[in-house]
C-alpha cells in the first residue's frame, strides 16, 4: 500500500516544474528546518517538492497506520490509520509547499494521531466502550484542528505523550506487558526530538544533502514511536507476548 501511494504521489509531482505551482497560498519559513534552507530564493527557482526528504519521509508515517488495517477492524483501530494518513499527506504537503496552510494541517495530523493512540490505549487498558473512547477522540481532533495557531505545541504535544503513558503503565502494572515494551515508544521519540532540535538549529546541517536529514529522520522514528506505542496497547488486546 504504501509504495503504490509513492508510486501515485511521483507521477503526481512529476509534471511540477517550480514552486510556482504553490503561489496561492500563504508562504511559510523557508529555511525553517535543513533541507534546502540555502535555496530559498524565489518561488521560480526552487522545486516544486522544496525539501524531497523531508518530504517522502512521510511514507513512514502510512506505512505504520497501514498496519494497523486488520479484521476485525476495530472503530479506534481505523482511527489511527485514519490519523497517519492525514499526518502523512499533511506534513508531506508542507515540507514540499512550505507554506501556513499545510502546516496547519501537518499540526493537526499530529495531534490527530497522538489522541488515536490514545483512544486506543484507553479501550484496551481501561475497558472503555469504543464509542465513548470514539466521540472523545473526535471532538478533541476537531477542537485541535479550530484552535491550532492557538495552541502551544510545546505544551500540547508532551501532554498528549505524558497522557498516552498513563494506559500504558496500567498495563505494565497489570503484567499485561514487559516494561522494555511500554518505554520503546518514549526512547524513540527522545531521539526522534533530538534529531529536530538539532535540525532546527542547523546543526550537523547538509542542506543538500539526499542521504541525511535531521528532520526526515524525526520523521522516521516518530513513526516508528507511534507504531510501538499502538501495538502496544494492540498486543495486550489479542494477547500477543510482550
Amino acid at each position: 500500500m504504501t509504495l503504490a501511494i509513492s508510486a501515485v504521489g511521483a507521477l503526481l509531482a512529476a509534471p511540477l516544474r517550480s514552486a510556482e505551482v504553490w503561489s496561492g497560498l500563504t508562504p511559510g519559513v523557508c529555511a525553517e528546518y535543513c533541507e534546502a534552507s540555502t535555496r530559498c530564493g524565489p518561488l521560480s527557482s526552487r522545486a516544486a517538492i522544496q525539501q524531497p526528504l523531508n518530504a517522502w519521509s512521510n511514507l513512514s508515517y502510512l506505512f505504520v497506520g497501514a498496519l494497523a488495517l486488520r479484521r476485525p477492524l476495530r472503530p479506534s483501530a481505523a482511527l489511527f490509520s485514519a490519523s497517519c494518513a492525514v499526518l502523512g499527506v499533511g506534513s508531506f504537503l508542507f515540507h514540499a509547499a512550505v507554506t501556513t496552510e499545510f502546516q496547519w494541517l501537518d499540526m493537526v495530523g499530529t495531534y490527530a494521531v497522538l489522541v488515536a493512540v490514545l483512544a486506543r490505549g484507553v479501550v484496551v487498558a481501561f475497558g472503555v466502550a469504543e464509542r465513548v473512547a470514539m466521540g472523545v477522540a473526535l471532538a478533541a481532533d476537531l477542537l485541535f484542528s479550530i484552535f491550532k495557531w492557538q495552541v502551544d505545541a510545546f505544551i500540547a504535544l508532551p501532554a498528549l505523550i505524558v497522557a498516552v503513558s498513563v494506559p500504558m503503565a496500567s498495563l505494565v502494572r497489570a503484567g499485561r506487558r514487559a516494561v522494555s515494551t511500554a518505554l520503546l515508544p518514549l526512547l524513540l521519540m527522545g531521539v526522534a526530538f533530538a534529531l529536530r532540535q538539532l535540525d532546527v538549529a542547523h546543526i550537523g546541517c547538509f542542506p543538500d544533502s539526499r542521504l541525511f536529514q535531521g528532520h526526515a529522520l524525526w520523521h522516521i522514528l516518530t513513526a516508528a514511536s507511534l507504531g510501538a506505542a499502538y501495538f502496544c496497547f494492540e498486543g495486550a488486546s489479542t494477547g500477543e507476548a510482550a
